[in-house]
């Protein structure tokens, strides 16, 4: 058998990738490959102690490598010792590490726990832990006396009294780091820091997992360049493995949203992924909406986004096109434009909106195919969100549209969106559309002529106030009022 520090190691790494890992095979196959090679055959007797891990007579400390986790997860499931005998059946071996590495509270006790390895007749044997009151470790006949609801509480009384002490060094580390983030004994505080968290992982006190982390991302700012700067970077990666940090990001939804983002953000695209992945299967639309805020937030991984573009359902597919109009992401246009013949409305709509946001030159002809789509939402959508900085190749586009557009809401948003381009072209259409009708039967609607005049007033330049000042002396006082008070506007 190798060093009982070893076996210990190999013990926690074994039941982690159990319990955090649960497709990665290979790398559970080699860990359980480890665990078996450094036993050698030979029996195991795993007893836990107040501070340690004793493994066949020689206690391992709790700062060792994997000792605190193994005991937080043993003790989780109340198991106070646990003994293996000689070359132990493989299949039964597995089993017992697959119901350790069990969430916490997957058993009712112990007892239950070994009722489901079933291995006592070949030799497995899984206890609670000593009370006080027993004469050495193993010696179980106190429970005996105490009676089994007793006994029960004796374990809980242990695994509770296990997590304070825990909760309270990790608070004392967190200060510690929080005191001289540039201290070079820094790195060390930020190992143990770790395997404390990985403790609070192990029993899914996330907001522990997250006071750590957010504890580490700020003193990471604080040490600026120091030379172990490094150091910060690897805790985190360290403390919040995909799994972690799905559970983090889960957060958002919740009143931890404010503590959470931080973390979030220093994780960057790793983060990101994690995010579009719960907006992707959220049960909710609260849930949605959490995760859609989180991301607009976000500023690394937008690549990312662009792929979410080819997801199956079509509600990722509108959530993230209206991420992508909020980032301005360019690289999105091509997919973007594929989706405006997608046979959902909504989708249309996002995608509408998101090109008329990102408004680079790339944009132009899509937004021109969004401007004609059968649906009024659609092209509502594609012309509200045109400013005058990147609209101004589609001022012809608009002109023409004024005259085919026949919904009443469409073409007020044209005219305003005419103003805000604001070029020469634009000005004239306004104008066009502002003029009265040159017969009787064929005089405009006042409300496109008050429309058109709301226009040349976001306008606002020369060519505009001429165009307004004209109006002054029309026959229409609700025309003369409408132009008085874009002049006083624009003046003003």
């Amino acid at each position: 058998m190798n060093s009982p520090a070893s076996v210990a190691a190999n013990f926690a790494d074994a039941l982690t990738l159990l319990r955090e890992k649960p497709e990665a095979r290979d790398e559970q196959l080699a860990a359980f490959q480890l665990l078996t090679a450094s036993l050698d055959g030979g029996p195991l007797d795993l007893v836990i102690t107040p501070r340690s891990v004793r493994v066949n007579g020689s206690d391992i400390p709790e700062k060792a490598a994997g000792v605190f986790p193994l005991r937080e997860q043993l003790l989780g499931h109340g198991v106070g010792e646990l003994r293996l005998p000689a070359g132990i059946d493989t299949a039964l071996f597995l089993t017992l590490l697959r119901s350790l590495a069990a969430p916490r509270g997957r058993y009712r006790s112990v007892h239950e726990l070994a009722t489901t390895v079933n291995g006592a007749d070949a030799g497995l044997v899984l206890a609670p832990p000593a009370p006080e009151g027993a004469t050495a470790a193993g010696d179980w006949s106190v429970y005996e006396e105490l009676g089994e609801d007793s006994a029960e509480h004796a374990i809980a009384a242990a695994a509770k009294a296990a997590e304070e002490r825990t909760n309270d060094k990790l608070a004392e580390l967190v200060a510690r780091m929080d005191r001289d983030p540039a201290d070079s004994g820094v790195p060390d505080l930020l190992n143990e820091i770790v395997v404390l968290t990985d403790a609070a992982v192990s029993r899914e006190r996330w907001g522990e997992v997250v006071r750590a982390a957010g504890a580490i991302v700020a003193a990471e700012q604080r040490a600026g360049d120091a030379s172990f700067g490094r150091a910060y970077a690897i805790a985190l990666r360290r403390m919040l493995p995909r799994s972690v940090l799905e559970h983090i990001a889960r957060m958002t939804t919740g009143a931890q949203r404010a503590r959470v983002m931080p973390i979030l953000k220093r994780m960057g695209a790793d983060a990101t992924e994690v995010l579009l992945g719960l907006l992707a299967s959220a049960g909710t639309i609260g849930e949605r909406r959490a995760y859609y805020s989180a991301l607009r937030q976000m500023t690394a991984g937008t690549d990312l986004l662009v792929n979410m573009l080819t997801h199956d359902e079509w509600f990722v597919v509108r959530n993230v096109a209206d991420l992508c109009g909020e980032l301005r992401i360019e690289a999105a246009v091509p997919r973007l434009a594929r989706h405006l013949s997608h046979e959902d409305e909504r989708v249309r709509r996002s995608v509408a909106g998101a090109l008329s946001k990102i408004g680079t030159p790339a944009t132009t002809e899509p937004l021109r195919q969004a401007m004609r789509d059968p649906s009024p939402t659609v092209r509502l959508q594609a012309v509200q969100g045109i400013d005058g900085r990147r609209g101004r190749g589609l001022a012809m586009t608009l002109a023409v549209l004024l005259d085919e557009e026949n919904h009443p809401d469409i073409t007020r948003e044209i005219l305003l969106a005419l103003g805000r381009i604001g070029t020469s072209e634009a000005v004239q259409a306004l104008g066009r559309a502002a003029a009265p009708g040159r017969r009787l039967f064929h005089r405009k609607p006042l409300a496109l002529r008050l429309a058109a005049i709301d226009g040349l007033r976001v306008a606002g330049n020369a060519a505009a106030t001429a165009l307004l000042q004209s109006m002054l002396t029309d026959d229409e006082s609700e025309v003369r009022q409408a132009a008085q008070k874009a002049l006083a506007h624009i003046t003003a």
